[in-house]
């Protein structure tokens, strides 16, 4: 039973940390620098903040998620 409450604590934390990566790579690379997977803009040499601070607030909400998942209790059987 434990072993199945696993599996969305270990989701969300990747994603979380993986959001985390990608909302810092936003806010510090230029975006003419960007890889081709996160969209560069030839000439464009400021970072996207904007999007930076969107991607870390949700990294940020998918690591509390997975830590609250982590940390409630099992539901309990009513006794009879």
């Amino acid at each position: 039973m434990r072993r199945v409450a696993r599996v969305p604590v270990l989701l969300g934390g990747v994603i979380g940390i993986v959001l985390l990566g990608v909302g810092v790579v936003y806010l510090t690379v230029a975006c003419e620098s960007l890889p081709g997977i996160l969209g560069p803009h030839p000439g464009d040499t400021s970072p996207r903040t904007t999007l930076g601070i969107v991607v870390v607030v949700l990294g940020v909400a998918a690591l509390a998620a997975a830590l609250i998942v982590a940390r409630r209790r099992p539901p309990t059987t009513p006794l009879s």
